[in-house]
């Protein structure tokens, strides 16, 4: 299964981006962030590779691909990486309700994606190469799609868009949009779905969070932000900015251009049929992927 794994992810490299292209200089924007130079990363490959080893019970794929979006995560700190790595894989485990069967031809992409619109990933990068997603948390309904059912498509999405050595390197930004949302919600956004959402996203997956704008956003959110402040690192609460209906404080952050109409922008409609496309395609990854992990007697 490493081989597999590995030729996938080295003919990945070869495609064009996922998320949107970028005219950025990638290879002077991982030296200026990461500190990133050919011989770092061959050397830390190597110490990483070699750190995987000592842990026995974890079947890991050892391919520099694989362990490169790790160690950019974390600027080149072999050991945070592999703590990520150990992270990455004992979460896949321990909630098998998100990762049981997790590929493309198994989630809603039609009704968290197409039809709902509850996250949106633009076609357009910002102005620093940064991927943008939208999630509209407030617009969710539980007729909809199961709270499970948006983790495990969400998961999914970042492991495809994380294929991708622009969104390694440059981040990501979320807009947060939480029109609609009410005090029902919170009989499902329970505080362990809060807490399981953050560990995911900050501490699980090797995805750098480059902002989080929160739009729309109602007085009882104060509530839930107390709460998920509790988890959250403080570089993320630092990136996190309260836009509410101001757009023109959010185009400060993305510009106009790059934005949908709802949000005072000039985009129109999210090519959904590309990303879904561009998922589908990964059905082999993501069932190799699967393979992986720790073994029934690692705790």
């Amino acid at each position: 299964a490493d081989t597999a794994v590995m030729s996938r992810l080295e003919s990945v490299s070869t495609e064009p981006p996922v998320g949107g292209s970028s005219p950025l200089d990638l290879q002077a924007m991982a030296y200026e962030e990461l500190g990133e130079t050919t011989q770092l990363k061959k050397d830390t490959v190597r110490e990483l590779r070699n750190l995987i080893k000592e842990e026995p019970d974890l079947r890991c794929p050892s391919d520099d691909a694989f362990l490169v979006k790790f160690l950019r995560a974390r600027k080149y700190r072999v050991e945070e990486a592999f703590s990520t790595i150990r992270k990455y894989f004992r979460v896949r485990k321990l909630h098998r309700d998100i990762f049981e069967d997790l590929r493309p031809s198994r989630v809603m992409f039609d009704a968290v994606f197409r039809r709902n619109k509850l996250a949106v990933v633009l076609d357009e990068r910002d102005d620093l190469g940064r991927l943008v997603a939208i999630l509209k948390f407030g617009a969710w309904k539980p007729d909809v799609c199961g709270v499970i059912d948006l983790f495990r498509m969400g998961v999914l999405g970042a492991d495809y868009y994380l294929l991708d050595e622009t969104t390694q390197i440059a981040g990501l930004v979320g807009v947060l949009d939480l029109e609609g949302l009410s005090f029902k919600h919170f009989r499902h956004y329970t505080p362990s779905a809060v807490k399981k959402l953050i560990q995911l996203a900050q501490d699980c997956y090797p995805m750098r969070i480059k902002g989080v704008y929160v739009v729309n956003n109602p007085a009882i959110f104060e509530i839930f932000y107390r709460f998920a402040k509790l988890f959250l690192k403080q570089k993320i609460i630092e990136r996190t900015h309260f836009i509410g209906r101001d757009y023109e404080k959010l185009h400060k952050l993305i510009p106009r251009e790059r934005l949908p109409e709802e949000y005072g922008g000039t985009l129109s409609n999210c090519d959904h049929d590309a990303f879904e496309r561009g998922l589908r395609s990964m059905e082999e990854f993501f069932v190799e992927l699967s393979e992986y992990g720790y073994r029934e007697q690692e705790a």
